[in-house]
């Protein structure tokens, strides 16, 4: 790959990179929670559903965000765009690493012509 190239890759995905407050880290998950007592739907063991976002720490810590059902679909979309975003990051930084190594390349021909 050439360096104009190479920029050229970099520069299309840095474009793709907006709208980066809609993002969200972590993972959807559909509980279902019983009552203890004195609720007839839980007593027939059906419980309630509910939608929590999950995210992990370092350490093995996650936290756990209880939904509203109308947010499932907003939440669906930011995690879907994180997972883009990085993505593209990922591609952007292998195209650093190789103009990187153009650049090394190119400054050892120029010192061997020396």
């Amino acid at each position: 790959m050439t360096r104009k190239r190479a920029i050229a890759s970099r520069d299309k995905l840095l474009g793709r990179l907006t709208n980066l407050g809609d993002v969200l880290r972590g993972s959807l998950l559909e509980r279902t929670i019983h009552h203890s007592s004195g609720c007839p739907k839980c007593a027939r063991g059906e419980g309630h559903l509910l939608w929590v976002l999950n995210v992990g720490y370092p350490g093995g810590k996650t936290r756990q965000l209880s939904l509203r059902p109308d947010q499932v679909p907003q939440v669906r979309k930011a995690l879907q765009h994180y997972r883009q975003v990085k993505k593209a990051l990922e591609a952007i930084s292998e195209l650093n690493q190789q103009l990187l190594r153009l650049d090394r390349d190119e400054s050892r021909v120029k010192e061997s012509e020396q």
